[in-house]
């Protein structure tokens, strides 16, 4: 009987190892992927000068940019952790998705704090229909916003406005704040993918977002 569990135990531990070693170099090749993907994004607007591993699933970038709209910037690309199976069930469960967050400092510290949460909604007659099958009309409704606030600053009224702007809004998440890092944007790591329509456009629309929020204050 105890001899029948050690092989079992030796089984799992075996399987356990593979499993860890091929969905870790699955990830390195994954990185290298998306370190090829940023790299032909910031040609002619900067380099990234390192890379450094929190994990076995997520690193940072950090980005000198040739302009100076951004300081101590940095890029932190967030994988889907595969290398345990709890760990991948968990993000299976969760629905997690791989992406990518933008941090960096602005030439003056906004005036305020603020965090933009973007939510889309589908909604269809029924469940089980597929939005892939021919037939469908689609009608898209004008954004609007949920705040927690009485009033608006003209900056914020600025970010919102230039949120808004953006042709497919592909940001999750958008903060400002007052300590470093003053600007913190996250997007899903599919939208630099090549075949994104909108990758081109990324820089440039943190670029328009951050200076609605960063002005000298008189």
């Amino acid at each position: 009987m105890l001899g029948s569990a050690l092989v079992s135990l030796a089984v799992g531990l075996c399987a356990l190892f593979a499993w860890h070693f091929f969905y870790a170099r699955k990830s390195k090749r994954r990185a290298f992927e998306v370190l090829t993907w940023i790299e032909g994004l910031l040609c002619g607007q900067g380099h990234i000068s390192g890379i450094t591993w929190d994990g076995s699933s997520s690193f940072q970038l950090p980005v000198r940019f040739k302009s100076n709209a951004f300081r101590n910037a940095s890029l932190r690309v967030n994988l889907i952790p595969r290398e345990l199976p709890l760990n991948w069930v968990i993000s299976k469960v969760k629905n997690v998705q791989e992406t990518l967050v933008f941090e960096a400092d602005l030439d003056w510290a906004p005036p305020f704090s603020l965090e933009l949460q973007s939510y889309r909604l589908f909604a269809r007659t029924r469940k089980d229909l597929t939005p892939d099958a021919p037939g469908w009309q689609f009608e898209q409704a004008t954004p609007f916003v949920l705040s927690t606030r009485k009033d608006w600053q003209k900056e914020i009224t600025s970010v919102i406005s230039n949120l808004l702007s953006c042709p497919d809004r592909q940001f999750l998440s958008i903060a400002f704040r007052q300590q470093s890092p003053h600007f913190i944007a996250t997007l899903a790591l599919d939208s630099i993918a090549p075949t994104s329509a909108c990758r081109t456009e990324v820089f440039e629309s943190l670029r328009e977002l951050a200076a609605g929020a960063s002005a000298p204050q008189i």
